[in-house]
């Protein structure tokens, strides 16, 4: 009985290992690819940028196979809250991106990523004010960043499958 549940274990090992072996060879052919990430020349911007090279691991070859172009841009707005009168500033981020084939120049995709609001409190002074939407917007870049990369990651293996 005791080498009838060696055999059985034995087996299911394989099958998983077996199965996840087709997988791994698809996965490594899109981290093959290399992207180039041009953004504008300010702060948050840069930010993306930086966060996005840390997603993508873009050390391996000079030419780039796809140029991603990304711009972000913040908005803020005053809202009430439900426990004091005192206004909340929401701030969210709306992020532009093209994903563009190099070799071609052929545009793969175009989209924008809004992301969900981020709270922040005001308070009397000005300079806390300032760090906590700083704060805030860096926070959103970061977001944006992993949510840029997803997409972008999945629209690499869509066109590899085809």
């Amino acid at each position: 009985m005791f080498f009838i549940k060696k055999i059985v274990t034995f087996l299911l090992l394989i099958t998983i290992f077996g199965c996840s072996t087709e997988n791994i060879v698809k996965i490594n052919t899109i981290n093959d690819k290399s992207i180039a990430i041009e953004t504008p020349n300010n702060k948050y911007n840069i930010l993306l940028k930086e966060y996005l090279k840390r997603k993508f691991n873009n050390e391996k070859e000079l030419q780039a196979d796809f140029v991603l172009k990304a711009d972000i841009s913040f908005t803020s707005n005053k809202t009430l809250s439900l426990g004091n009168s005192k206004a909340v500033n929401t701030t969210s981020g709306l992020t532009k991106y093209t994903l563009i084939d190099n070799n071609s120049n052929l545009l793969v995709k175009s989209g924008s990523i809004k992301t969900f609001p981020a709270l922040g409190f005001s308070s009397n002074s000005l300079y806390s004010n300032e760090r906590s939407l700083d704060h805030i917007k860096e926070r959103l870049s970061q977001n944006s960043a992993n949510k840029l990369y997803i997409i972008t990651h999945i629209t690499l293996r869509k066109l590899i499958e085809n």
